[in-house]
Formats: structure tokens, C-alpha cells, sequence
């Protein structure tokens, strides 16, 4: 082939080095020259060449990373069926078929409409939605999830009995998902909502020390930072009584409190 050495090797292409930058991206430094092609139909002709810079390297294995991780996601998100995990009466509950009896559950609703917009996925706070039965918390809940999901958050909503229930499923022997497994789960979404707090039957033994409390706090602890919604038809004391005083404390710490009392909705026909 024309231009090779007489040995058949291709030879060198001369090299001028004509400076070198910091890379901002990866900051690497990069050696800015002009090389001369040895061979080919370009031969002779001089091009500008950057070496150094790992800015393409580093967005590859991001990427490659991301793909692994969505598709860990993927997999272990088919142990949480949301429509198993949902009432019938929630599937189709959103924000425009929520409909408030009072200026605190319009206010309510106008407060969970604006944390969808300005929705962080690493800044935004836990809510806790405190109110009696039928004040739509739930239907709330569901909405913020729905709205978010839209926008490619990845989002899961559960009762705390049916969180409990899945984690009892993976010690069966024949489980297809560790218990680790579900618990990083709801540690990576961004957005976690656990309904129906405190009504779940903790068993407890030795004080406050039960197997529920025990899993609700690794849950809690494994959240803190990211954004969680809670709904619970407690008040404070009666909460702090049910989850104890760790559970209460951990829940507690960044949490926006939203008040929704009102009439029962699932009573209106009365």
C-alpha cells in the first residue's frame, strides 16, 4: 500500500504540539497539535488534533451506568404492582377529579399542585398530609404521583400494611426479590408516598421494639433526603404512640405538615 514502510508498517504522522488548555468538562489537561496524515487519499494534509480530554469517556460510562441502573429499576419494580397496591376507588384519582368542601382542602390542594411544580427530586421536602377519613389525602397523594410520573420521576405509592406484606414475601424461599432489594427500591425513587400511616399492625414486643418499627425506621432512615408524602388520619400523639418516639422523630425532620380536615367524601350521598 502506498506510503507504508518498507517493513509494511504505517508510519508516524509528524506531529507539531501548538499548546494545551484545562478542560473544564473533565479537567484533564489537553495537548492541542497539528498532525500530518502518512497515508491514504489525505495524505500530507495537516488536521488539529486534542488529546487528552476523557469528557466523551466519562459520558459513556454514565451512560452505561444509567442503563444498568434503570434496568436493576425495572426488574425489581415488577415486585410493586401499583395497581395491586392501589384501591380500585384511586386508580383514576387526579387533580382535576378532586373536588374540595372547604378553603382548607382547596388550599390543600393548591399547596400539592405547586409541589409538582417545583418538584426536586434531591431538594424537595416530605410532606405529611394529617386529616380524618374521606378528606381525599390519598387522592392527593396519588395525583402528586401521577403529575410526576409524567414528567419521567420515578415515583411509588403503597400503604405502609402492603410495604410490610411485600417485605414478608421475600423470606419465602421461593421469593424472585431479596428483602434488600426492596428496600433500595424505595431508597433510589424519587418520590416515595406511604399511605395509611400508623394504622398498621406493629406486633410490639419489649417496649417499642417490634419488627414493623424496625423496618419503618430502616425505610425512613434509608429516605432521608429524598422526598417522601405520608398520609395519616393520626394526630401527633397518636402518631408518635403508634410509630415511637425514633419513627416519630426521623418522620418528623423535614417535614411540611398540610392539614385536610373536612366531611368524609365517601359519605357525601348522606
Amino acid at each position: 500500500m502506498e506510503g507504508l514502510l518498507k517493513d509494511g508498517r504505517i508510519p508516524q504522522p509528524k506531529k507539531q504540539v501548538t499548546g494545551s488548555y484545562t478542560c473544564e468538562g473533565c479537567g484533564q489537561v489537553v495537548e492541542q497539535s497539528r498532525m500530518q496524515i502518512p497515508v491514504g487519499p489525505r495524505k500530507g494534509e495537516w488536521i488539529e488534533v486534542n488529546n487528552g480530554c476523557k469528557c466523551e469517556d466519562i459520558a459513556l460510562a454514565k451512560k452505561a451506568l444509567k442503563n444498568r441502573e434503570e434496568a436493576i429499576y425495572n426488574k425489581t419494580l415488577k415486585v410493586f404492582d401499583q395497581h395491586s397496591l392501589m384501591n380500585k376507588s384511586l386508580e383514576k384519582a387526579t387533580f382535576r377529579t378532586y373536588r374540595p368542601t372547604n378553603q382548607q382542602l382547596a388550599e390543600a390542594k393548591q399547596d400539592l399542585e405547586e409541589y409538582v411544580a417545583t418538584f426536586d427530586a434531591e431538594e424537595s421536602s416530605n410532606l405529611l398530609l394529617v386529616g380524618p377519613y374521606g378528606t381525599g389525602k390519598s387522592h392527593l397523594a396519588v395525583s402528586v404521583t401521577k403529575e410526576l410520573m409524567k414528567q419521567n420521576y420515578k415515583c411509588l405509592f403503597l400503604s405502609i400494611p402492603k410495604l410490610f406484606t411485600k417485605i414478608k414475601q421475600t423470606y419465602q424461599d421461593d421469593s424472585e426479590f431479596s428483602e434488600s432489594q426492596v428496600l433500595e427500591l424505595m431508597q433510589r425513587i424519587d418520590l416515595l408516598v406511604l399511605d395509611d400511616l400508623g394504622t398498621e399492625y406493629t406486633n410490639p414486643r419489649d417496649g417499642q421494639n417490634s419488627w414493623g418499627h424496625t423496618k419503618l425506621f430502616e425505610v425512613l432512615d434509608d429516605r432521608a433526603g429524598k422526598p417522601t408524602i405520608f398520609t395519616t388520619n393520626l394526630i401527633s400523639q397518636q402518631l408518635e404512640q403508634k410509630l415511637n418516639e425514633r419513627n416519630f422523630s426521623r418522620l418528623m425532620e423535614g417535614t411540611q405538615i398540610i392539614k385536610m380536615d373536612g366531611p368524609d367524601f365517601r359519605r357525601k350521598e348522606f
